[in-house]
């Protein structure tokens, strides 16, 4: 399997241990921005497990900020705890309950986070979800995926953190050629015209955590997610899928 055939200029990759200063397996524009997507909501989760939020805390977001791709849209639901927001967030993708997030934490808040305790270099969180007005003026969320490895170090060392992205399961990217419920998954695809992302932890049955992140723009849908999928087989440390 040479997944390196498949890097170009479009498209990052980075596959490695989790824990810091391990051997890096894969390492592809791993410091290079691209646009996030939802893989976003991983930064704003991370934020509010790292601030110690109180996850009973009701907010009540108006009627008119429901929009689309949300089960809160679906359902016409405007009032959630602080975790059932982050949950719908991450595990739905939900865009009504990512922008009541937003707004509550404050992109300040969540920007000054990111740099001054994960030590991100390349991430902007500047809209909010399907805010296409804002991507006209030039404001966009962006990150690497040298970021992306920060927030997920975080993020795991919660078990609110685990359980909560334990939940997302995206299976045609980092997940593609996994066919056994005896991997441990914690991922975040995201995806947006022209844009094909997913990055996730996997738990080997030894117990050790490993990274695997693809970041595409402008690239091939299939070879996006093939990339995606050998990218996962690499974290796991295969060459063909695992039933």
């Amino acid at each position: 399997m040479d997944i390196q055939k498949l890097f170009n200029e479009h498209n990052s990759v980075l596959v490695c241990p989790l824990e810091e200063g391990r051997e890096v397996i894969h390492s592809h524009n791993a410091d290079k921005a691209f646009k996030t997507a939802s893989v976003m909501k991983t930064f704003v989760l991370a934020y509010y497990l790292h601030t110690g939020a109180d996850m009973d805390r009701v907010i009540t977001l108006p009627k008119k900020n429901l929009i689309g791709t949300s089960i809160m849209t679906e359902l016409r639901i405007n009032t959630a705890t602080v975790k059932e927001l982050l949950i719908y967030m991450m595990s739905f993708s939900d865009n009504s309950a990512t922008n009541a997030l937003l707004e509550d934490a404050t992109f300040e808040a969540i920007n000054d986070f990111c740099v001054n305790v994960l030590g991100t270099k390349q991430t902007v969180i500047g809209r909010k979800m399907l805010d296409f007005a804002a991507v006209e003026r030039g404001e966009d969320n962006l990150t690497c995926l040298e970021d992306c490895l920060k927030a997920m170090r975080l993020v795991i060392s919660y078990p609110e953190g685990r359980d909560i992205m334990s939940r997302h399961k995206c299976t045609d990217r980092i997940m593609r050629y996994v066919f056994t419920n005896d991997i441990e998954y914690y991922g975040k695809a995201g995806g947006i015209p022209f844009v094909v992302n997913d990055i996730g932890v996997l738990r080997l049955p030894g117990g050790e955590y490993m990274f695997a992140g693809v970041l595409t723009y402008k690239d091939n849908g299939d070879r996006a997610r093939k990339l995606c999928g050998m990218a996962g087989l690499a974290a796991l440390g295969l060459e063909r899928p695992i039933v």
